[in-house]
């Protein structure tokens, strides 16, 4: 019996892998991890399968409470971007689960990636809980417990690095390699093996090269190694056959397939705006966008009269846009650059001194 409640999570965790572009739903409600007790941590989540089973495998070995909420099936930062994970979700989740009753303490610890959606002040005075964030990923839950719940410079940054295209390559592009595969598997059924060697290949060279590739969107990156591979076989049937174009269709190929893996690869593999949410935003389905949305429009603003040096903005941003505070006790907009307006500072910054221009 074990197992097969085994094998249903790893078939539940895959395939919430593989689609998690799409909404996928776990139930909600108050969980105990291990052996909590009235004076345990309560952290809560969204209710997002892949994110749960992925908070639930960091919290090994703890004995905490886990208060999951609904997000409609949506990763926290999309839904909290997106305005579908928000303070009001997490005051219907503290007073439907009784939370008050199973708890002596008066601490709710939030994912750090929903701030764009809370409002901290509402939960307390709705609740009696103080809310606060926690590290960026769940793997740090328990190092950032027994530290007191204080978290490194490390725990509040969000990383663009190896390990994160890793976990993106397969699971966000197989739904695009998918719908490919299924028509050329019922019409053209010759083509399939030399599509999935060319889809996974011109993936994989995007994300391997995407600092280094010209442009500033992810299609136009796609655009040009599309532009390269293409010459270079164009001039390998010269050589051969002496017709670049010997193997035309299989070059318009190549342009569709580096375009389709380019989709949303500057939202995906780097800080930078997502393609797919400005498709999004221009034709307008604003609730299949929030799937995409992680990033905003606007660039950052500091009414620096306003500011008081608290550092609650340097703390939130999950790219370290902010520093100091400088010599007059104001923050510090080092590196506004890398800032892809999420809006997490705007919304918890108790001074109001923070704006998306």
């Amino acid at each position: 019996m074990s197992s097969l409640i085994d094998m249903s999570s790893f078939i539940d965790w895959f395939v919430a892998f593989l689609f998690r572009w799409l909404p996928r739903s776990a139930p909600t409600g108050p969980f105990p991890v291990g052996h909590p007790d009235r004076d345990s941590p309560v952290l809560l989540t969204a209710n997002f399968s892949l994110t749960l089973s992925r908070v639930k495998r960091a919290l090994r070995g703890q004995n905490v409470w886990l208060l999951v909420a609904n997000s409609q099936g949506i990763n926290v930062w999309c839904a909290a971007c997106g305005g579908i994970f928000t303070h009001a979700r997490v005051i219907d989740a503290i007073e439907v689960s009784g939370l008050a009753e199973r708890v002596d303490h008066r601490e709710v610890i939030l994912p750090a990636l929903s701030a764009p959606g809370m409002d901290l002040e509402a939960i307390r005075a709705e609740t009696g809980f103080r809310a606060r964030f926690g590290p960026i990923y769940a793997r740090d839950i328990p190092a950032y417990l027994e530290a007191g719940k204080k978290k490194t410079e490390r725990m509040q940054r969000f990383e663009f690095g190896s390990r994160h295209r890793i976990d993106m390559f397969l699971s966000m592009n197989f739904p695009i390699y998918l719908m490919g595969a299924l028509v050329l598997a019922i019409f053209w059924r010759e083509y399939l093996l030399g599509y999935t060697i060319l889809f996974w290949s011109a993936l994989g060279l995007l994300y391997l090269l995407v600092d280094v590739l010209p442009g500033k969107t992810g299609w136009a990156q796609a655009f040009f190694s599309a532009s390269l591979c293409a010459l270079l076989w164009a001039g390998i049937d010269w050589y051969r056959y002496g017709d670049p174009l010997a193997h035309w269709g299989w070059l318009i190929a190549l342009f569709a397939v580096f375009l389709a893996a380019g989709f949303d690869l500057a939202g995906t593999a780097s800080a930078r705006r997502s393609d797919a949410e400005m498709v999004m935003k221009r034709l307008g389905p604003t609730r299949f966008g929030s799937l995409f949305r992680e990033r905003g429009s606007g660039q950052i603003q500091l009414v620096r009269d306003r500011c008081r040096g608290c550092g609650r903005c340097r703390e939130i941003c999950p790219v370290g846009v902010y520093g100091g505070p400088d010599a007059n006790g104001k923050i510090a907009l080092n590196v506004r650059d890398c800032c892809f307006a999420c809006g997490a500072c705007v919304k918890q910054c108790p001074q109001g001194a923070l704006s998306l221009g």
